[in-house]
């Protein structure tokens, strides 16, 4: 039970760090090497920078070793008319029974607009799949940048969800993790192709029961990004 809690304050805490910035934070321009320049506190001097996803996996990984295989995750490519709900799944392969947290932020184009099961806690709705079957927790949010929206992002004109589950142990499984559910706009032209990415955090993992960071580090190299297609 003690265990269970401590994991529970973890996907808390992540989804916090992952999906919020505070109120009275004022963003400013970026800096060198592609970085975000963001203000802390009011009346404060210190200046906290949000790297981008290849910065912020090149120094959470640097120092660790390169496996030969591992964990794929991936988004699917789909289609749906103008108008209509399309339904976008997360899947992975190569990690059964070898997974027992993540925390992962998935981007879609601002034009999209992803549907929510509470609009007052930004709390999106989505569809286990069987992959999360043994999970003890899920939490997937509509991330609300306030002040304080991630350069990428705002470059690529793409918004994000986050989302998190959890085990008591190496319960995750191969298959689909989750679907979720995107309005596409009814004026969308034919052939129109939305993206659907990932956005790194330092915060995001994809991590066994065991720890091994080899295995988190080959599953956020190796993110394979999928689409929606209007038909």
């Amino acid at each position: 039970m003690k265990l269970k809690l401590i994991a529970l304050a973890l996907i808390l805490c992540m989804t916090a760090v992952s999906c919020s910035s505070k109120e009275d934070s004022s963003y400013t321009s970026p800096e060198s090497s592609g970085q975000t320049s963001i203000k802390g506190i009011e009346n404060s001097d210190e200046v906290v920078r949000i790297p981008d996803s290849s910065t912020a996996m090149e120094n959470k990984f640097k120092d660790i070793p390169t496996a030969e295989s591992g964990p794929l995750i991936s988004v699917n490519n789909v289609t749906a008319k103008a108008g209509e709900t399309a339904e976008v799944t997360v899947s992975v392969k190569g990690a059964d029974l070898n997974w027992s947290m993540c925390g992962i932020h998935l981007t879609y184009p601002e034009e999209l607009d992803c549907v929510l099961m509470e609009e007052e806690t930004n709390s999106v709705e989505f569809k286990k799949g069987v992959a999360s079957e043994y999970n003890t927790g899920f939490i997937a949010l509509e991330c609300e940048w306030q002040n304080n929206p991630p350069e990428e992002l705002i470059k690529k004109n793409l918004s994000a969800l986050f989302f998190t589950v959890m085990f008591k142990g190496n319960q995750g499984q191969d298959g689909d993790i989750a679907t979720f559910y995107f309005d596409v706009p009814e004026d969308a032209e034919s052939g129109t192709v939305y993206p659907i990415g990932f956005y790194y955090m330092e915060t995001d993992m994809f991590r066994n029961f065991e720890g091994d960071m080899s295995l988190e580090k080959y599953a956020f190299e190796n993110l394979q990004t999928g689409s929606i297609t209007v038909e």
